[in-house]
């Protein structure tokens, strides 16, 4: 399943790229002329980025930023910023066509609709929506959300997923991914429906982690992660592809590599514990569709 996703959202990029006039190198003039990387991403997206203890930005889509950030550093020749900008659902797609934002990265899902205001990169992670619920809740199939006050966060393809699968479902809207767990603790809500990724570390953090669960048992439908750009520059999101590739291939920026960012944020002993065999397997499928080659000729 991860692999057939891995090969369709490569040829989704590559036909995203034919498909459109390309007007080229916009992004990268302006961060050349800035030395900065606006980059949007969330407070709350546990663990891909969020606000830790010591008030830093961390978290697995922080650290793939940082990566672009070199690359892009690399290409133009002179010592790029990285400066991070909170987005939410609701203002992320119009930050980056006003161009507020030079890229989102977080745990934003790929769908054709959103191709329409953005574009972009390839995949970085695949989850898939579930339930999260209270301990002895009897909810777990689609079939038993009917009539049961569901939370999701508003214009979020969970919202969608459910609404499509489960239409006798009560959607009620959450603030934030911490408004949804808070509300689920206090029984206002049955269910809180996001991505099963994000549910893992949200139940971690939550203030009664064992008084919680995670339902079904596989994802009511699988979704995958990537970086939204502006659209038509392809100089820019082939530079973040590239980094995206060089990630996939063991390579994060000059201070790490990705065995130690996965360990960190999904081994069994990080945030959000997660198999590794399907993500390997996931990345697996889109690097073996690329000639890696240096982008850069070495001094």
């Amino acid at each position: 399943m991860l692999r057939n996703i891995s090969v369709l959202l490569l040829t989704l990029g590559l036909t995203t790229s034919a498909a459109l006039p390309s007007i080229a190198g916009q992004v990268l003039e302006r961060i050349k002329e800035t030395g900065v990387i606006t980059a949007g991403t969330r407070k709350d997206a546990i663990p891909f980025a969020y606000i830790n203890d010591q008030n830093q930005w961390v978290g697995y889509s922080i650290d793939i930023l940082e990566g672009i950030r070199q690359e892009a550093q690399k290409r133009l020749g002179k010592p790029i910023k990285l400066k991070l900008v909170e987005v939410t659902e609701n203002n992320r797609f119009s930050d980056i066509q006003a161009n507020k934002i030079d890229i989102e990265c977080s745990s934003t899902t790929f769908t054709w609709e959103r191709t329409k205001k953005v574009d972009f990169s390839l995949s970085y992670f695949a989850s898939g929506t579930k339930l999260l619920v209270k301990k002895d809740s009897p909810l777990g199939s689609i079939n038993t959300l009917a009539g049961q006050k569901i939370g999701v966060l508003p214009n979020s393809t969970n919202e969608t997923i459910i609404k499509l699968q489960q239409p006798a479902a009560k959607i009620t809207f959450v603030k934030d991914y911490q408004d949804g767990v808070k509300l689920l603790e206090a029984g206002k809500i049955d269910g809180f429906a996001a991505d099963a990724i994000v549910l893992i570390g949200l139940k971690k953090e939550a203030s009664s982690p064992n008084q919680l669960k995670i339902v079904p048992p596989t994802p009511y439908q699988y979704e995958s992660y990537a970086c939204m750009l502006p659209k038509d520059d392809s100089d820019w999101r082939n530079l973040v592809n590239y980094s995206l590739v060089r990630f996939m291939e063991g390579v994060v920026n000059d201070q790490t590599d990705s065995v130690k960012v996965y360990e960190r944020w999904f081994g069994e002993t990080g945030v959000a514990p997660y198999s590794r065999d399907g993500l390997n397997q996931y990345f697996g499928g889109i690097v073996n569709s690329y000639e890696w080659i240096p982008l850069y000729k070495t001094p």
